[in-house]
């Protein structure tokens, strides 16, 4: 993530939003979404800083992440109250993803700044002027 500030006080990054099916009490849909804010090292960086190139790792030890609707107070994971990526899915082992995996931005201030090369499983998603290139690792 790139946030081309000159200071990142006041400043919310981007999250990550996975629209899923949790399969868990009467819920059929939910948002998961990752916390950059929050989430500390190894998932954010030790030192965010603006105007540098820096590596988020959703899934790692320290990330941050909670549910929507009425889902996040049923595995007690919310906005409030957030988990690990690892916690997330032991609580909702039955969940299916269910409809997209989107970078989002909520409308408390402006961010500036880009995302590129989401990697997902195997796939890395690099976002470019003309469209998205994917490629392939292990």
């Amino acid at each position: 993530m790139f946030a081309g500030m000159d200071s990142l006080t006041g400043v919310s990054l981007p999250n990550i939003t996975i629209e899923a099916d949790p399969n868990v009490g009467s819920a059929e849909y939910t948002s998961l979404v990752y916390l950059p804010n929050t989430s500390t090292s190894p998932s954010a960086p030790s030192e965010p800083r603006p105007n540098v190139w820096q590596q988020y790792d959703a899934s790692a030890d320290n990330g941050k992440w909670w549910a929507t609707g009425s889902t996040g107070g049923t595995i007690t994971c919310t906005q409030a109250s957030p988990c690990s990526f690892r916690q997330l899915k032991e609580k909702l082992p039955q969940a299916v993803i269910s409809l997209s995996l989107g970078i989002s931005k909520g409308r408390d201030n402006a961010f500036v700044g880009a995302v590129d090369g989401l990697q997902v499983n195997h796939t890395v998603y690099d976002f470019e002027f003309n469209g998205v290139r994917t490629r392939s690792v292990r």
